[in-house]
């Protein structure tokens, strides 16, 4: 059965969808070939996207309070928060100082990512949670799909496996 919204989420996720090459991190870190420091820079970068869409989602879920759907941005709200608690093992098992992982610079190449999702602080401030609602259900197959990995043999291997134990 079709349905205009389902149509429009599906044509979105086509025109979202990444290309088949995964990001060479994404191969370092599933090969083992990825340095700690990678790592590291990794949690640092994350801390400010995470962060930031956890404020967003926030947003929605209170502008929305009175909709079903506010549960569901404070579900996303929460697993942001839970990534959160996460970053300061993985920035400690990497040789990362506590203070480092919110002191370092942003990254251009890191952050064009949530550049592009600021689109979603707009949208946690301006559009209608059902608009909002569509919009991240579109992006979270092309996102998944750039993002969803496993550590391979290779990085079980290394010499820290505790750090990298934290993202597996």
């Amino acid at each position: 059965m079709n349905h205009p919204i389902l149509d429009q989420i599906r044509d979105l996720r086509a025109e979202l969808a990444p290309g088949d090459a995964a990001p060479a991190l994404v191969t370092a870190l599933a090969d083992g070939t990825a340095p700690c420091s990678a790592l590291a820079e990794l949690a640092a970068q994350q801390h400010r996207i995470i962060a930031s869409n956890r404020r967003g989602l926030l947003l929605l879920a209170t502008r929305s309070a009175d909709l079903p759907v506010s549960a569901w941005f404070a579900t996303l709200a929460e697993g942001e928060s839970a990534a959160l608690r996460t970053l300061p093992g993985l920035a400690a098992a990497c040789g990362l100082d506590p203070d480092e992982l919110t002191a370092r610079p942003p990254l251009p190449g890191c952050q064009a990512y949530p550049a592009y999702l600021a689109y979603l602080a707009w949208l946690a401030l301006n559009g209608e949670p059902a608009a909002a609602a569509a919009a991240l259900v579109a992006n979270f197959a092309a996102r998944g799909k750039c993002t969803d990995f496993h550590l391979g043999p290779g990085q079980r291997k290394r010499e820290r496996p505790a750090s990298y134990a934290l993202v597996a």
